[in-house]
C-alpha cells in the first residue's frame, strides 16, 4: 500500500511538472533580433534546467510565483546560497551546443590570488569559473532591452565596466527590486535563470577540491 502511494505522489507531482507552461521566449522581438532559432533553443533549455529546480523546491507550477519565493528563501538566508552542484550544473551547460553555450556564458580557469587562512594562493590556473561573457550575444541583448528598460541598462553598463564576471553578484541587487519582476516576462525569467546558474560554489571550496586532486 505505501509503495502504490509512494508511486501514485510521484506521478502526480511529474504531471504537475509536465503541466508547467513554458515561457515562449520568442514573444520578446528584441531577443527574437539578437539571437537565432539555435541559440534561443539553448536559451529555453537553461530556463527549463532552472525551472524544474525553482518549481521542484517551491512545490508549484506557477513560475513568477516560485521565483519570487526562491529569490525570497535566498535574501533570507544568512548562508550563502548555492543554488546547483557544480559538477552536474557544468555537465548540464557543457552538453550544450558550443554556439548556445557562448551565447552567454565562458569559462575562466585563472584566479590571481586566494587567500586561505595563512597561506596566499597565487596566479592559480586550475580554478573552473564559471561567468557571463562580456563578448557575449547576451550583451547585445541587454543593451538592445536597455533602450527602454534602466535596470537592465545599467547591467548592462556594469558588465561592460567591471568584465566578465559571475552572474551571482548581481543577485542582491536584483532580490530589492524583486516585486518590480514578472517572471513570465521573457527578459525576467531569462535573468532569473542566469543569476542562479551564476551562483558558484565558494572560491575556497573550489580551491580545496583543486589541491585534493593535484
Amino acid at each position: 500500500m505505501k509503495k502504490s502511494i509512494i508511486i501514485v505522489s510521484f506521478l502526480l507531482a511529474t504531471s504537475q511538472l509536465l503541466s508547467q507552461k513554458k515561457i515562449d521566449l520568442t514573444s520578446d522581438k528584441s531577443l527574437t533580433k539578437v539571437f537565432n532559432e539555435t541559440e534561443i533553443q539553448g536559451l529555453e533549455s537553461m530556463i527549463q534546467y532552472v525551472d524544474d529546480m525553482v518549481l521542484n523546491r517551491e512545490n508549484t507550477t506557477e513560475a513568477n510565483k516560485a521565483y519570487h519565493l526562491y529569490f525570497k528563501d535566498i535574501a533570507q538566508t544568512q548562508e550563502y546560497i548555492v543554488p546547483f552542484e557544480e559538477n552536474p550544473k557544468y555537465e548540464f551547460l557543457e552538453s550544450l551546443d558550443s554556439i548556445q553555450f557562448s551565447s552567454i556564458w565562458t569559462f575562466d580557469y585563472h584566479y590571481n590570488t586566494i587567500n586561505k587562512g595563512d597561506t596566499v594562493y597565487r596566479n592559480l590556473e586550475d580554478i573552473k569559473l564559471l561567468s557571463v561573457s562580456t563578448t557575449s550575444k547576451y550583451m547585445d541583448y541587454l543593451e538592445e532591452i536597455g533602450k527602454e528598460d534602466p535596470f537592465f541598462n545599467n547591467l548592462h553598463r556594469d558588465f561592460v565596466n567591471i568584465g566578465n564576471v559571475s552572474a551571482g553578484t548581481y543577485n542582491m541587487l536584483f532580490i530589492k527590486r524583486l516585486t518590480n519582476f514578472d517572471f513570465n516576462i521573457p527578459k525576467n525569467r531569462l535573468w532569473a535563470a542566469i543569476c542562479l546558474l551564476g551562483m558558484e560554489e565558494p572560491i575556497e571550496k573550489k580551491l580545496d577540491r583543486s589541491l585534493k586532486n593535484k
